[in-house]
């Protein structure tokens, strides 16, 4: 197990550390992420993703001047979608609510989700507003394999140890029995692009 800080992983910017996800994501078989306040990385939009590490790079006080790289390859991340690799990922309803962006660039992002739904052999769900989760949830991870990632507010926390491990791929397991999967999930994302658009319409 090991913990290593935003600050120091992002003092040169973001781009890096895209990089790195890149890399794991390309060389792991198997991919599974939850995400409770933020989309998924491999499903954010540009204009999302724009937002996002603008945001960060204002609270970690961390260069911002290679945010546009970042996107770049950030979406070029998004190529391990249609490698034919076991990929699973939750989004919770709680996260497209409390947008990180303006208005017309949720309706984006959530275009983008709606799309996800029919990507061949990515599983993707949302867990919806309301329903009883199976567990307790404090942060989203991501696993890559038997390696997993825990992003907190300052640091990030990577975890091999196989006990600690295998919980999450249990919590993981539950989480998918209370997740919205094909018609569910695509009727809750318009329910939500209808709001952002009325927003934008008003």
């Amino acid at each position: 197990m090991s913990k290593a800080a935003w600050r120091a992983q992002l003092r040169a910017g973001h781009r890096a550390r895209q990089q790195q996800s890149f890399d794991n994501e390309h060389a792991a078989t198997r991919i599974r992420n939850v995400e409770f306040g933020v989309v998924p990385g491999l499903l954010q939009a540009a204009d999302y993703a724009r937002a996002v590490f603008r945001i960060q790079a204002e609270l970690l006080q961390a260069p911002d001047s290679d945010i546009e790289a970042s996107v770049r390859v950030r979406l070029q991340r998004q190529q391990v979608l249609y490698q034919g690799k076991e990929i699973e990922l939750i989004v919770s309803q709680h996260a497209l609510q409390h947008p990180v962006a303006p208005p017309d660039a949720m309706l984006g992002q959530l275009d983008r989700l709606v799309s996800a739904v029919d990507i061949p052999g990515l599983r993707f769900g949302v867990l919806p507003a309301f329903r009883r989760l199976p567990n307790i949830t404090m942060n989203g991870f991501t696993m890559f394999d038997d390696l997993v990632q825990v992003e907190h507010v300052s640091a990030e926390l990577t975890i091999d140890d196989p006990e600690q491990v295998a919980i999450y791929h249990r919590l993981m397991d539950r989480l998918w029995l209370v997740a919205c999967e094909g018609d569910e999930a695509r009727a809750i994302l318009h329910q939500l692009a209808a709001e952002y658009r009325h927003q934008t319409e008003g």
